[in-house]
């Protein structure tokens, strides 16, 4: 029988890039490209709208603080000032203006959400968890959070009820990558590696397909054992080193997952596979 990974590790394996950095955060959970907190059309809003556009979130911040400080009791300005502080990385800043958000207005989705994303970039999936099922609960058919809410699943290792919701947001959207990958990557993480795999390798063949994807199906070949199909598909976006890294990783992960053979507590802490490759910005 398969054996599933042990619960330790699985923050060090699971979702790797969950740093948060500018608007890279985990599969499905950024802000929908394009969308933008209307701010009664003022033009003040315009000019930080294009600032995010354009990358400057740091300056987008800026122009939101100003407008949000004029109008203190106007949640869609408060919730636009959190977001760009939140693209920003200014994570302690946007947590306290998503809860104002949610103190002058308890229903906004997107403040429990920006709160749940905080969360998991700090890894509380726990705290992250009661912020995206108060979403469900309110909205059952939202899609960036049911993905959001089986990320939180798989980190504190409930990987089962985590791919539930995975299938959840996946009956809503089938063609939904976030969730395909996470999907991918949960069944990975819980030994079922062959499930995993068909489901990785099918996404990693689409046109689009990331080295995340990519690297997500190395690492279920990795972890089944198969080390040259793990290479194979890994030389795509990393050199021979971290591929030979790697392989000696998921041997070590191997052996924990055997009875008699150690425990999660007795891996150190620093081993772990190596993350893509990044190319460009």
């Amino acid at each position: 029988m398969t054996m599933p990974l042990p619960a330790k590790p699985l923050a060090i394996l699971a979702f790797l890039g969950l740093g948060l950095t500018g608007c890279d955060v985990l599969d499905g959970l950024g802000q929908p490209p394009g969308q933008s907190v209307n701010l009664d059309r003022n033009a003040v809003a315009r000019v930080a709208t294009a600032a995010q556009d354009s990358g400057e979130y740091a300056a987008a911040a800026g122009v939101y603080e100003k407008y949000a400080a004029a109008h203190p009791g106007d949640a869609a300005a408060q919730a636009g000032f959190a977001e760009a502080a939140l693209a920003a990385g200014e994570m302690d800043r946007a947590s306290e203006v998503f809860q104002k958000t949610l103190a002058l207005a308890p229903d906004r989705i997107d403040a429990r959400m920006g709160l749940g994303r905080i969360h998991l970039a700090k890894h509380q999936p726990n705290q992250a968890l009661v912020e995206f099922r108060a979403v469900i609960a309110a909205d059952p058919k939202n899609l960036r959070a049911l993905n959001a809410a089986g990320i939180a699943l798989d980190l504190i290792g409930r990987n089962r009820e985590a791919q539930q919701s995975y299938r959840a947001a996946l009956a809503l959207k089938p063609d939904d990558r976030a969730a395909r990958n996470n999907l991918g990557l949960s069944l990975a993480l819980s030994g079922a590696y062959d499930q995993a795999i068909a489901e990785l390798s099918k996404l990693s063949l689409e046109p689009g397909a990331t080295p995340r994807m990519r690297q997500n199906l190395a690492l279920a070949l990795g972890l089944k054992g198969d080390e040259a199909g793990m290479a194979r598909v890994a030389k795509a976006d990393l050199d021979d080193a971290a591929i030979a890294e790697n392989q000696r990783f998921f041997a070590a992960v191997r052996r924990l997952a055997r009875p008699g053979e150690g425990s999660a507590d007795s891996r150190p802490a620093d081993h772990r596979p190596t993350a893509e490759k990044r190319t460009g910005s």
